[in-house]
C-alpha cells in the first residue's frame, strides 16, 4: 500500500504490513517530508486503513532522508481547512504507534512525533518549535501534548524560545523513550514494535485508552474507567489465552488485536 499519487510525483508515503506490525514511511526526502496536503491526506488515509485491521498490534511511523519532517510547507503557516487532518488521524489509532526520528522534527513535525505513543530518536536528531520567532504559533496539537508530556516550565522553553532539543535531552525530559545512534534507530523502533506485537492485543489497546484518557479524567473517574476496561478484558480470547499460557507454561499465541 502507498500514499496517493499527487499528479506525476512520488507517493508522499509508503506503508508496508508485516505479520502484526505496520510501518508507515514518509517518503519525500527532498522536500524535508513536509507536511502539505498530499502528505496530510496520505497520513490520514494510511491511518483509516490500519485503525481496522485487527490483526495489527503495533505501527512504526518513519521518513527516508536526513528530515523526520521539516514541518508545514514555507508558504503555509497553518493547513487550510479542506487538508485532511493526518497527525489528528495518527494520534487516534487505537494501537501503539511508535516513532522513529533520525534527523530534524520541526515545527508540525515535532507535533506529528508527538501524535505518537512511543519516541525513538537519534542521539543528534533535534526537535525545535520555530513558529513564534515567524509571529505565530505552533499547531497539530503541539501546545497540549507537549504540556502534558513535560510540564508547562519546559514547553514554554520550546515554544516560547524555539529551543533546539537534542535526542539526549528529549529522554532526559521525558519527550522520547529511547536515544540510540541514527543508524540504529530504525531497527530500535522495529524491535521495539516487535516486543509489541507480542504481548496482550487488546490489552494494548485498552491500556492506551487508558493512559491517554488519564490526562483529561479527574482521578476517581480515570479509576473507574481502568476497572471498567479490566473487566471488559476478560470477556476477551485473549484474556482466556493468557490463562491457558499462564498454566501450560508456555508463550500466549494471541489470535488478533
Amino acid at each position: 500500500m502507498t500514499g496517493r499519487r499527487n499528479g506525476s510525483a512520488r507517493p508522499p508515503l509508503e506503508v508496508t504490513v508485516s505479520g502484526r506490525v505496520a510501518t508507515v514511511t514518509l517518503a519525500r526526502p527532498a522536500t524535508g517530508n513536509v507536511l502539505d496536503e498530499a502528505m496530510m491526506q496520505g497520513l490520514a488515509a494510511a491511518a483509516e486503513s490500519l485503525a481496522d485491521r485487527e490483526h495489527l498490534c503495533a505501527v512504526v511511523l518513519r521518513a527516508h532522508g536526513r528530515a523526520f519532517s521539516l514541518g508545514l510547507p514555507p508558504a503555509v503557516r497553518w493547513p487550510p481547512r479542506a487538508w485532511a487532518d493526518g497527525i489528528g488521524a495518527v494520534a487516534r489509532l487505537p494501537m501503539p504507534v511508535v516513532a522513529a526520528v533520525r534527523g530534524e522534527a520541526r515545527g508540525w513535525g515535532v507535533a506529528l512525533a508527538l501524535a505518537c505513543d512511543l519516541r525513538i530518536v537519534a542521539r543528534g536528531a533535534g526537535l525545535s518549535l520555530p513558529e513564534t520567532g515567524a509571529g505565530t504559533l505552533p499547531g497539530g496539537g503541539t501546545t497540549q501534548r507537549l504540556t502534558r508530556l513535560v510540564g508547562p516550565a519546559r514547553a514554554a522553553d520550546l515554544v516560547l524560545l524555539g529551543r533546539r532539543v537534542t535526542g539526549r535531552e528529549a529522554v532526559e525530559w521525558g519527550l522520547a523513550t529511547r536515544a540510540v545512534v541514527a543508524g540504529g534507530v530504525d531497527a530500535t523502533a522495529a524491535r521495539l514494535a516487535g516486543a509489541l506485537a507480542r504481548r496482550g492485543p487488546v490489552a494494548l489497546r485498552y491500556a492506551k485508552e487508558a493512559v491517554l484518557r488519564a490526562l483529561d479524567l479527574p482521578l476517581a473517574d480515570g479509576v473507574r474507567l481502568e476497572h471498567d476496561l479490566y473487566v471488559l478484558l476478560q470477556t476477551t480470547a485473549d484474556r482466556r489465552e493468557g490463562v491457558r499460557a499462564f498454566i501450560e507454561r508456555r508463550p500466549p499465541r494471541f489470535e488478533a488485536c
